[in-house]
């Protein structure tokens, strides 16, 4: 090859690099070269069944005899016949039998909706299944000649014989059969579906790429091809086995009908893996799984170490909490995994027989099944119920309900514009959790069935709405109406002013074919401009009057629809109680820039002689793990960071304290594994009074001691519980990791709720409480702000004394969640095993056990005796051992509701 040939390469890259972003593709070499790998791979496409589109299949199926094959299959279902009777809604799964009754459009909408993806990177998935681009010779297609073998045989007789050499033909190693769960539930994926399906059948990962859906009918479970609805033609389960176990079954689905928990599902899922690898494409996080009919069954992680292996030879890693699982002959562990690009390659590593890897799963049985009932109406107050879903939904969920709340007109498309335009961090993970909250309902069902898209929601109750919108701004909530109502005046092809005049009108004045949306559009405007007040007052009023002249409006009605709830069964019940505290914020110099009132959920759990623990709720959410590798005294066992997602949990206010440690400990009666010494603290004098506040003057006025059990926030200057501080109001320390672990057992035991200590990622989680700077009060700390060495500096602060002792809980400000003492007073023992970097580490908050140092946990918030870097959120200490006990190792415990493993 010439110099100048090799010179004009990289030009032709770079101008075909160019070339593509001008098509706003916006990729980068990397991407660009990461495609033509992929295209190198490319098998050879030929045209099957599966490519032609959904009517023409429909439409062959129509000639000839089809009718008649067609009837009969229609007779072939995956259950027995049973009496019609009311389908039980399963948990996490919205019940949508009610429905509103509108004169005019019904509320369904009536035009055309834009479509953005929901499925992210597509390039990503495909590297992700990288490791399935595998290829073997194919058995029905002729071989063909081997350029290369040839030309070499050919030299080798000094070119007097020319005998061809050939070569079988290569074709993709496996096949792929995905079964699309189609439940009501399902439908808010339907776009994801949509992408999946095409990016599975253009990337040339696999052989073929055949769609089925499974959907209930009639009490009974029925298998149609493609993602049509409209299919009719019924398809028996036998139709998915292949016996030369090349082929992937990828059942999609989030795993809440019904018959994931009374026990329809296990013969399919058994026939389906007795021939081929099976797996569940779950759509929720994997923090509600233990929620959806997958909970029923023991969670377990599988690996392999030979490749196409089917469930029943994949390899259990992990102790299971239900014995009876290895004893049960007719066991079935299935592979579970999300679209999460590392979850992906996780499972496609484990299909290849990587046995390094391992990929998450349950052990499902026969029994593994619950009796269902109809679940009763719950008789919630509009306050419980948006209490209920932020305690269970993470904050980019809560944000996102907050902004829906100002959307006259909700249907899956707004809700995509909505998130898109101004909430970009958020996922269709997050959406999947509004609409199971237990706060949104369907305001009607006269749709078409086959377009997910058209269906209308509002919330379950107007007060619900109400105090959801009083939670954002009045910028954010006129910045969403705004965009809402451009969206849809340009989806009804009309100007702003005009859609606008339209809401004011009758419905009589209303063309039929838009009625449908102007209605509901105006009627729910109006509460949300009343409730903007000022201006926005005198346009309410008008579509108030308006909606009064309008037969069948819920205005001129003066009624409630039925409230028929999107349920969320909550961990356990429990009379949580609120508290009120003041957020500190503060610059890189030490000064307040910010105080903010914020108000958190407890409850209080009885120790016995007037001894109480207080657990605040921490809701779940997903946040960056680790410090960034810029951060100032960073250190390398910090990294690299990673996205975790949390689930809620319960997390004690403060670190555990002398008293709550006598009363637990004390109690010989409730010994799990050893004994404990009921006093083991070195500093047991009582504490010195509290510093006086410096110039930037945190102390709140002056409050009189609180009484035993009173859920306002403790003044800074006064004990945990109100009143002058003691001895006893010390954080516990000198107890060694098993010390702390036999604690939480005999705290479990006493109550009957699941105690422990936190994992690492629950404990940073809730530490940073929302903030990405190094302290969750800002850039830097000072002695105001918590108990640690202030006579050395971190940023530009002033110093500050060192206390050189442990000070009584509650003294200083807490974070955004509630908790007190995060950074500083005692170190923090967490239940994970020590490892000196992240590479591997759970995505789901768990503690991180495996392969990591037994002999010793990681320790999180410094303590009083450490320097300031020391006590960032992001510090993990593995300078003690589990067996270690020093006057500066503290706990605080978690608490924790149904099956963890």
């Amino acid at each position: 090859m010439s110099d100048a040939s090799a010179s004009v390469k990289p030009d032709r890259f770079k101008r075909l690099l160019k070339t593509l972003n001008q098509s706003e593709l916006e990729m980068t070499g990397y991407e660009l070269a990461d495609l033509c790998w992929l295209l190198l791979h490319w098998p050879q496409i030929v045209e099957t069944t599966e490519s032609k589109s959904e009517e023409e299949i429909e439409d062959g199926s129509s000639n000839g005899n089809s009718s008649s094959s067609s009837s009969e299959s229609k007779q072939k279902v995956l259950g027995k016949e049973e009496e019609k009777k009311t389908e039980p809604v399963g948990h996490l799964f919205p019940r949508q039998q009610s429905k509103d009754s509108f004169v005019g459009g019904g509320g369904s909408l009536t035009f055309p909706v834009d479509n953005p993806s929901d499925l992210g990177s597509s390039l990503s998935l495909a590297r992700a299944l990288k490791t399935l681009l595998r290829r073997v010779p194919t058995q029905d297609r002729p071989s063909i000649l081997d350029e290369v073998r040839t030309v070499e045989s050919f030299a080798a007789t000094d070119q007097k014989i020319l005998n061809p050499v050939f070569k079988p033909t290569l074709e993709p190693w496996l096949e792929l059969a995905l079964v699309f769960d189609r439940s009501p539930s399902m439908d808010i994926w339907h776009q994801t579906l949509t992408d999946l399906k095409t990016v599975l059948q253009h990337y040339g990962i696999f052989r073929d790429v055949q769609v089925w859906q499974l959907a209930f009918k009639e009490n009974n479970l029925f298998l149609y091809k493609g993602l049509s609805k409209t299919n009719s033609r019924v398809y028996h389960p036998k139709e998915l086995l292949n016996p030369n176990g090349r082929r992937l079954i990828v059942v999609v689905s989030d795993c809440v009908a019904s018959y994931w928990r009374d026990g329809r599902m296990f013969p399919l899922l058994k026939l389906w893996s007795q021939s081929s690898p099976l797996a569940i494409l779950q759509m929720l996080p994997e923090w509600l799984w233990l929620k959806t009919g997958l909970g029923l069954g023991a969670k377990v992680t599988l690996f392999s170490d030979e490749p196409g292996l089917t469930n029943s030879r994949l390899k259990f890693r992990d102790v299971l909490i239900w014995e009876n699982v290895f004893r049960e002959q007719n066991r079935l562990p299935i592979p579970v995994f999300t679209l999460e690009p590392f979850s992906v390659e996780r499972w496609s590593s484990v299909v290849v027989g990587r046995s390094d890897t391992k990929v998450a799963g349950f052990v499902l049985t026969p029994d593994t099944k619950e009796e269902l009932e109809p679940e009763a109406e719950l008789n919630l107050t509009p306050e419980e119920i948006v209490r209920r879903f932020r305690n269970n939904a993470s904050l980019l969920a809560q944000e996102l309900a907050e902004l829906l709340a100002a959307t006259p007109t909700i249907f899956l498309p707004v809700v995509r514009l909505i998130r898109k335009e101004m909430l970009p961090e958020a996922g269709q993970v997050q959406i999947a959790e509004v609409f199971l909250g237990g706060i949104l309902r369907v305001r009607s069902l006269g749709i078409k069935e086959s377009d997910p898209d058209a269906v209308l929601y509002d919330f379950i109750n107007p007060e619900v709405r109400d105090i959801l919108q009083l939670s954002s701004t009045r910028s954010t909530t006129v910045n969403v109406f705004d965009r809402v109502s451009k969206y849809i005046a340009k989806q009804l092809n009309l100007e702003l002013r005009d859609f606008l005049a339209e809401l004011k009108k009758p419905s009589t004045e209303i063309g039929g074919d838009i009625q449908g949306v102007i209605r509901p559009f105006a009627e729910v405007s109006a509460r949300i401009l009343r409730n903007l007040g000022g201006n926005y007052l005198a346009i309410a009023e008008q579509l108030e009057q308006t909606a009064a002249r309008t037969p069948g409006s819920q205005t001129s009605q003066n009624t409630q629809s039925k409230k028929v709830p999107v349920s969320v069964k909550t961990l356990q019940k429990l009379e949580l109680l609120p508290f009120n505290f003041e957020v500190v914020r503060v610059n890189a110099k030490g000064e307040q820039i910010e105080k903010e009132s914020r108000e958190a959920q407890y409850f209080s759990q009885d120790l016995g002689n007037d001894i109480t623990l207080e657990m605040i709720a921490i809701p779940g959410g997903t946040f960056t793990m680790g410090s960034p590798p810029n951060e100032k005294d960073s250190y390398k066992y910090e990294h690299p960071q990673h996205q975790v997602t949390v689930p809620p949990f319960f997390m004690g206010k403060y670190p555990v304290t002398q008293a709550q440690w006598r009363a637990v400990a004390s109690r010989t009666d409730l010994k799990v594994e050893k004994d404990l010494d009921p006093d083991p603290s070195h500093f047991k004098d009582p504490p010195k009074p509290p510093l006086k506040r410096g110039a930037s003057d945190f102390k709140d006025p002056p409050k009189p001691p609180l009484k035993r059990g009173a859920s306002d926030s403790p003044p800074f200057e006064e004990g945990a519980r109100g009143g002058s501080p003691t001895r006893w109001d010390r954080p516990v320390e000198q107890v060694n990791w098993y010390d702390a672990v036999e604690f939480c057992a005999r705290l479990s035991k006493l109550t009957g709720r699941e105690y422990r200590l936190p994992s690492e990622a629950e404990w940073e989680y809730a530490c940073r409480a929302g903030t990405t700077t190094p302290f969750y009060f800002g850039e830097t700390i000072t002695g105001e702000l918590a108990n640690y060495n202030a006579s050395k500096t971190y940023a530009g602060e002033a110093k500050g004394e060192h206390r050189g002792e442990t000070t009584p809980v509650g003294q200083f400000p807490p974070n955004a969640f509630g908790l007190y003492d995060m950074h500083g007073n005692v170190w923090e023992w967490c239940a994970d095993t020590w490892h000196n970097n992240y590479d591997g580490a759970p995505r789901d908050g768990s503690a991180w056990i495996e392969n990591g140092d037994d002999n010793c946990s990681p320790l999180r918030g410094s303590s009083w005796g450490d320097y300031p870097f020391n006590c960032r959120s992001a510090i993990r200490s593995s300078l003690y051992r589990r067996d270690d006990r020093y006057l500066n190792n503290g706990f605080r415990v978690v608490c924790v509701f149904g099956r963890t493993l």
